[in-house]
């Protein structure tokens, strides 16, 4: 696994002090700068130089601990960005469940699962469209999306909604699951309250972007 971190790209598993700092505090949870260069055999020095830089990279942060005698001590952990850098197989896990549930014969299930979701959510942000005006709630859509990594544009023509989103979180599952496309489809017009809406592309099928076309009178 691997993280951008500036101009670099930071990698686990290399057994750079870097990298054993990072699995010490994995490992062994919150632990001091003493603690680490014990452990590690190294300079208090060394582990303060590679510390300041996790820490500024966003990798790790610190608290301090009170002591019943003697100085406080500063902790160090990881951050959920530092946790990242760890491997995780969080798709992987999901697609091999939807693989056994479709192999079992129950794509049925597959549906009502992605259509409960949609549901989910449309419920989760109700709260924030309540009310809205559509071109409100557009704007509420577009900020969501945004937030979400799909880096949506949109644009009005001849009186129809153009959202195109160039980024799919999902699209290696969506490539085998066509269920997703349809539920982000339902979801959008559930969310605006719209009229029809049109997949006019998808990534899912090979095209550079996710295209719908949102109607409302």
């Amino acid at each position: 696994m691997n993280k951008e971190k500036g101009g670099e790209v930071m990698h686990i598993g290399e057994n750079s002090t870097r990298d054993m700092i990072l699995r010490l505090i994995k490992t062994a949870g919150k632990r001091s700068i003493l603690e680490m260069a014990q452990k590690l055999g190294i300079s208090e020095m060394a582990v303060r130089k590679h510390i300041q830089v996790l820490e500024k990279d966003g990798f790790i942060t610190s608290s301090i601990q009170r002591q019943t005698k003697g100085r406080p001590s500063k902790l160090y952990q990881l951050t959920a960005k530092g946790e990242d850098l760890f491997p995780k197989k969080y798709k992987q896990l999901s697609v091999e469940l939807l693989t056994e549930l479709k192999s079992m014969g129950q794509s049925h299930l597959i549906t009502e699962l992605f259509s409960r979701r949609k549901s989910r959510l449309i419920q989760q942000y109700e709260f924030q469209t309540a009310g809205k005006s559509f071109s409100e709630k557009l704007h509420i859509l577009e900020e969501l999306l945004l937030l979400e990594g799909f880096m949506p544009e949109v644009r009005i023509e001849e009186g129809q909604v153009h959202l195109k989103e160039f980024n799919c979180p999902y699209i290696e599952t969506a490539e085998e699951f066509k269920q997703i496309c349809r539920s982000e489809k339902e979801f959008i017009k559930d969310f605006l309250s719209a009229d029809k809406v049109d997949i006019k592309s998808c990534m899912a099928a090979g095209d550079g972007c996710c295209h719908y076309i949102i109607e409302q009178d």
